[in-house]
């Protein structure tokens, strides 16, 4: 996974460079999110709040990509009298497909694809603790408002089905963030 960001990473920089040649003016941003994440997963159901950091670049008004680390926090369920603690991370990359709105172009419709691994943790006392690695495909939907030339806000629902992690089959995350473009 490590070296599919490298390369996407890569990736992103030369097609930003030879986005100059445009006559649309290349912007990379950085954003910072707030999620909420309601999780469907075998015999509980957990509420993750998480905190997100995107490093991405416009390449014309209508696409972007990001790369993205997500944090949640730890949630605690009591089913069959035992304390389970979960929580996640994850990191990956995403296409952005934006339509602007109205002659002042102040709002965008977005649309979004993209691919991460997550790790959940989970501790079930007093004795288990283990990870559980898989890869989580999103899905989503949103809206996009341009405060002035670097500020923008935007709010987000995405759907993440995940593949190979056993227990967990899908999650819906809603997204509130800011982001500064360069």
């Amino acid at each position: 996974m490590k070296k599919m960001i490298l390369l996407s990473a890569l990736m992103l920089l030369a097609t930003g460079f030879s986005a100059r040649a445009d006559s649309y003016n290349y912007r990379p941003y950085v954003g910072f999110d707030y999620i909420y994440n309601h999780t469907t997963a075998k015999g509980i159901s957990p509420n993750y709040n998480a905190l997100n950091l995107r490093l991405g670049s416009d390449y014309s008004p209508w696409f972007a990509t990001e790369l993205f680390v997500a944090q949640s926090d730890t949630d605690v369920r009591h089913p069959r009298s035992t304390k389970v603690k979960t929580s996640y991370r994850a990191y990956g990359l995403d296409l952005i497909a934006m339509l602007p709105l109205g002659c002042a172009k102040r709002f965008s419709l977005l649309a979004t694809a993209g691919i991460g691994e997550y790790v959940f943790k989970q501790k079930i006392f007093p004795q288990k603790h283990f990870n559980e690695h898989g890869w989580g495909y999103r899905f989503g939907g949103g809206l996009k408002y341009s405060i002035d030339q670097h500020w923008q806000a935007r709010l987000l629902v995405r759907h993440v089905n995940f593949d190979h992690v056993s227990g967990i089959d899908h999650a819906l995350e809603n997204t509130l963030g800011i982001e500064y473009h360069f």
